[in-house]
């Protein structure tokens, strides 16, 4: 017998809320004022309660905006990386049929009505924290999937390579158990923490407004990772090439001279990761149980 299709009426009775509350989460409506919350309060009830697939897969976002970070004194490295990540992005949503608008911006709430003036119905962010997102005027009610970005908040879905251990790894690629650490400035505190809490202070280096030399010179001798593949460039005129592992984004192996350890884990690959999550999402083709931190390993 076949089973009978469940309505948005009874999707609304589990949620407590309007049938047209259930329509607008399940139709992406960028423009309604419901929280992200509630709206991801109603696709996990759909999804269990098989509410069909199909019906919500002809929904999909009118516009998608992928916004930037920026800060103050970001090296040309971390800004390289991140706006290829954005075109691969963009490039990955067009193959779609989505259209995506890449923003820059160092200050969220300055860039919101600009974002709200797009009517996007899906928002990606890239090396951000969640923590703005709550004091945002008007609030926001847009699915949101953080790239290259980590935090605490279990109502959106990260995607990150997984830096601990990716830096284990490099460890053991090296033979040198406590490497020094070289990395791009990031926005995200959470993932700055994830990639420098098991190293001590005095062998780390954030490359934000900063000389570098110093710290180069000071480690001369010693094996080191770094995070970055413009920063990896430059520690190389210091170090011998087998003395350094890079955890490489672009995926341009010619940047590098022979004998460096390169540990890839390319934007192609963290555009894919996220890209999937966004359809998956949008047509309710996905588990509600699985972690919502994807954790990108390296390509082999």
């Amino acid at each position: 017998m076949e089973k009978k299709r469940v309505s948005m009426r009874e999707i609304a009775k589990a949620c407590g809320c309007s049938v047209a509350t259930v329509s607008y989460a399940l139709n992406h409506s960028g423009g309604a004022k419901i929280s992200s919350a509630t709206r991801l309060k109603v696709i996990a009830t759909a999804k269990r309660l098989n509410y069909s697939p199909a019906r919500a897969a002809r929904s999909r976002p009118g516009r998608v905006v992928i916004l930037v970070s920026t800060l103050p004194g970001q090296s040309l490295g971390r800004r390289v990386a991140l706006m290829d990540l954005a075109s691969e992005l963009a490039g990955q949503l067009a193959a779609r049929g989505l259209d995506a608008c890449i923003l820059e911006g160092d200050s969220l709430p300055q860039r919101w009505r600009q974002i709200q003036a797009l009517s996007p119905g899906l928002l990606f962010m890239l090396d951000r924290g969640s923590g703005a997102v709550a004091h945002l005027d008007p609030p926001c009610v847009q699915p949101i999937i953080f790239v290259d970005s980590d935090n605490n908040d279990p109502l959106y879905y990260k995607v990150l390579p997984d830096y601990p251990s990716l830096l284990r790894r490099a460890a053991d690629l090296l033979g040198e158990p406590k490497p020094f650490l070289l990395l791009e400035g990031m926005r995200s505190g959470a993932l700055l923490q994830g990639l420098t809490g098991t190293t001590p202070a005095e062998d780390v280096f954030i490359y934000v407004g900063r000389d570098l030399r110093p710290f180069l010179e000071a480690h001369r001798g010693r094996k080191g990772v770094v995070v970055g593949d413009l920063l990896a460039v430059k520690a190389c005129r210091y170090f011998p090439a087998e003395d350094l592992a890079v955890i490489s984004a672009l995926g341009e192996d010619g940047l590098f001279p022979p004998g460096l350890t390169v540990i890839p884990v390319p934007n192609r690959a963290r555009a894919a990761a996220a890209v999937e999550v966004a359809m998956e999402l949008m047509s309710l083709d996905y588990d509600p149980e699985r972690d919502h931190r994807i954790l990108l390993r390296p390509d082999p």
